[in-house]
């Protein structure tokens, strides 16, 4: 299988190097060309540069976009007619960071950024949102963990695409654990109970203690 990863920034450069350290073929793409290369050279041979966005989706079963939110809605629509029957998971948080380093939240309240990229995909994708439940450093950190591996949690309304995401982050080098829905995906963007920067206070957990949270009721 060979996954791509659009967005080479904090987020999708740990996860490229994370599933190529795990054996997957990943396909990289960002708007430095010259980037892209130097990265997919220091992972190695089962990494590979792609000069466009498009020509990533083209060889790409899975695709990953670690990008903004507000990226994400120029990016998808651009590629969009190539993403029936793939999967494209989103690690996007609907937040902006000012100048003074605040934190604010870009969508209304209630309303996810999983729902919103959910909207944007064509008929026939697989959608999931995963990998943006840690901060970059703790997800660079925390891959592989032992004894117990730490969780990443994902949300998903499709029974086959849960598979598939649920591979990749173990590949990755975390447990998976499923939190629901589309509908869900608050719960596991910044500021939901089952986020780093949310109800988990920077805690990592591991798969038994995620599911029980999962069962947990929002607060």
């Amino acid at each position: 299988m060979t996954t791509a990863i659009i967005g080479i920034g904090n987020i999708g450069g740990i996860v490229a190097r994370d599933l190529a350290t795990g054996g997957e073929h990943v396909v990289l793409s960002a708007g430095n060309v010259d980037d892209v290369k130097k990265l997919a050279a220091e992972i190695g041979s089962l990494a590979t540069a792609a000069e466009t966005n498009r020509d990533a989706v083209e060889r790409a079963d899975n695709v990953v976009v670690a990008l903004w939110l507000d990226a994400m809605k120029v990016v998808i629509p651009e590629v969009a007619d190539l993403l029936r029957g793939k999967l494209v998971i989103d690690t996007s948080n609907p937040i902006s960071v000012g100048g003074d380093g605040k934190v604010s939240r870009t969508l209304p309240d209630g309303q996810s950024a999983g729902e919103v990229v959910s909207g944007l995909l064509p008929r026939g994708t697989k959608y999931a949102k995963a990998f943006g439940t840690l901060p970059a450093p703790l997800l660079a950190a925390s891959a592989h963990r032992e004894p117990k591996p730490a969780v990443l949690f994902y949300t998903t309304d499709d029974v086959a695409a849960a598979g598939e995401v649920e591979r990749l982050i173990r590949i990755a080098g975390f447990d998976a654990v499923k939190a629901g829905g589309v509908r869900d995906s608050l719960r596991i963007e910044v500021g939901g109970d089952l986020h780093a920067f949310g109800g988990l206070n920077g805690r990592l957990v591991d798969k038994e203690e995620g599911a029980s949270l999962v069962a947990l009721s929002k607060v």
